[in-house]
């Protein structure tokens, strides 16, 4: 694992331009700095990016039956995180941080600029979304709800891909 700048990570997206057709997102339902190897891109509690990888084109297990052609990213965060039917959520002890979503939203947007993918929910998605089209998310068995609902600034609950996308189009206007 090793710490990365928006810069290397454009370089990456730059190399896999073509092999790379989606960008799942997740969090590790861990603590902060705890890092794994399911997922290319792991963002730290105070937005730090590490990769484990080489390329991006490394095979890595992260979404049932969407790792082929996929890029993952995982925010390091939602410990103890509980899912509820009515739409309200719990996000543990180890909550989303404000810069590990800024943080996400800039690699969203280095990685879609690089891959030349759009930013919508054809190509990017987020792991409780691949779930559910897949029947194994909140829709259904909440086996897998990672990002499903976030916080907006005001505090009000939010669709997670639909939040995520949304500021990563805003990182594009550079």
């Amino acid at each position: 694992m090793r710490e990365i700048t928006l810069q290397e990570l454009a370089a990456l997206a730059e190399n896999a331009k073509g092999e790379i057709r989606r960008i799942y997102l997740h969090w590790t339902a861990g603590h902060y700095n705890n890092t794994y190897d399911d997922y290319h891109l792991n963002i730290t509690g105070d937005g730090t990016v590490w990769s484990s990888c080489g390329k991006l084109t490394e095979y890595k297990e992260h979404t049932w039956h969407r790792n082929s052609g996929a890029v993952a990213v995982s925010i390091c965060c939602c410990a103890d995180a509980v899912a509820y039917a009515d739409g309200s959520v719990d996000f543990g002890s180890v909550p989303p941080t404000r810069q590990q979503l800024e943080t996400l939203a800039r690699v969203v947007a280095v990685l879609c600029r690089g891959l030349d993918l759009p930013i919508d929910d054809n190509y990017v998605m987020t792991h409780a979304e691949a779930a559910d089209l897949d029947d194994y998310g909140p829709a259904t068995t909440f086996e897998r709800w990672d990002l499903w609902k976030l916080a907006s600034a005001d505090g009000t609950l939010q669709d997670g891909g639909a939040l995520i996308r949304s500021k990563a189009k805003a990182c594009c206007q550079w």
